[in-house]
């Protein structure tokens, strides 16, 4: 089956023809586009989709990423009903979910006639254990308003899963592990046999860890003060989501700027450096914990991939855990084992959150094809 995979991230849209049969899948055609400032994604869409698909005949399904899932725990064929639904969790996820919607709308006009399914990034962590869920608000407000920690980057922690288990010559039901989706936005995840047992980011993507404009974890009353001062549902977003996290501690989104800067003696990029690394280690260390004490540790993302320093950083914050690199190995950069010998295993792998939205997506419409023809 040929399927396109359209990605909205923070700042890209990722497209991708991909090529899915019962003994192997593969990426036949990558693109991105930049997302406009101004937040519209129609125009990066259709330029996307010129690229990968220009003979959209050849096309037999569609598979769209979709950040918040709210309460779908697998991936579904888009209709009506999917999308009102999609639109109500778009204002816990604006950035995403919306783009999502767009692009959706976009590729609809492209290829009319063929399915498309939601390949949400909350359905790895939806069998996660109630302690893990739920927050400590009462019963009736919970289900009320849905306040539950769904977590985020589930195709990006399912790719860094299944990149270690090929890796390692495992199934993936045997891996156990902590997996770092390090990149604009940043997570973690407590891998049990090959399930997601706990994850850092909630209800929201702001939830968990430093990330490059959103805050992370913050006490509810910073929250609850700005109201107090005069702050609106959308100036709070905004300043949680897009103008806080390193760059408002470093004055830079950008790992790289900050490490030249920190080099320099800016002690203000040092700063954000030590609370992005600090933030990492703390929830893995509680991680390896829910672990037994078992566990490897996964990089993946942008920066988990490409940041050798901050790799190196993070597992010297972790050597209470046994955790040692090969300097060798780690400035390499290479995807494969990058701990030391004697070390507690760690890898760096490129995440790829086409495979999975293709296999998913292929999977969806082959049942749904299979349900009608019976």
């Amino acid at each position: 089956m040929r399927v396109v995979t359209v990605n909205m991230g923070a700042e890209t849209v990722k497209a991708a023809l991909v090529d899915v049969d019962d003994c192997a899948v593969g990426v036949l055609v990558h693109h991105a586009e930049p997302r406009a400032p101004s937040g519209g994604c129609r125009e990066a869409v259709l330029r996307a989709l010129r690229v990968v698909a220009p003979d959209p005949a050849s096309v037999e399904a569609i598979g769209h990423r979709v950040v918040h899932g709210g309460p779908f725990r697998e991936s579904v064929v888009i209709d009506d009903r999917t999308e009102a639904a999609l639109a109500r969790f778009s204002q816990f996820a604006p950035r995403h979910n919306l783009a999502a919607l767009e692009g959706i709308a976009t590729t609809g006009e492209i290829f009319p006639q063929r399915p498309m399914v939601a390949v949400f990034d909350t359905a790895f962590h939806a069998h996660r254990p109630p302690e893990s869920m739920r927050y400590a608000l009462p019963a009736e407000v919970v289900e009320r308003y849905g306040l539950v920690r769904y977590g985020f980057h589930g195709l990006a922690h399912a790719s860094l899963v299944r990149a270690l288990a090929e890796a390692a010559a495992l199934d993936s039901g045997q891996v156990t592990a902590v997996t770092l989706q390090l990149g604009a936005g940043c997570s973690a995840c407590a891998v049990e046999r090959g399930r997601s047992i706990e994850t850092s980011m909630g209800f929201t993507p702001l939830e968990g860890l430093v990330m490059t404009t959103r805050c992370g974890d913050v006490d509810p009353g910073v929250v609850l003060h700005l109201i107090d001062q005069g702050y609106g549902p959308r100036e709070t977003w905004s300043l949680l989501g897009e103008r806080s996290g390193l760059l408002a501690l470093g004055g830079s989104a950008s790992v790289r700027e900050l490490l030249e800067r920190e080099k320099a003696g800016d002690q203000q990029a040092g700063l954000a450096l030590r609370i992005f690394v600090r933030r990492i280690a703390m929830t893995v260390g509680a991680y390896l914990t829910l672990l037994g004490g078992q566990g490897t540790i996964v990089f993946g993302g942008g920066i988990g991939t490409n940041s050798a320093p901050i790799r190196a950083r993070v597992a010297a914050a972790l050597h209470a855990w046994s955790v040692r690199l090969d300097a060798a190995r780690n400035e390499a950069g290479k995807p494969g084992e990058i701990s030391a010998p004697g070390s507690r295993p760690v890898w760096v792998f490129s995440t790829d959150e086409e495979r999975q939205i293709a296999e998913e997506t292929a999977r969806v419409v082959a049942r749904r094809t299979t349900t009608w023809s019976a």
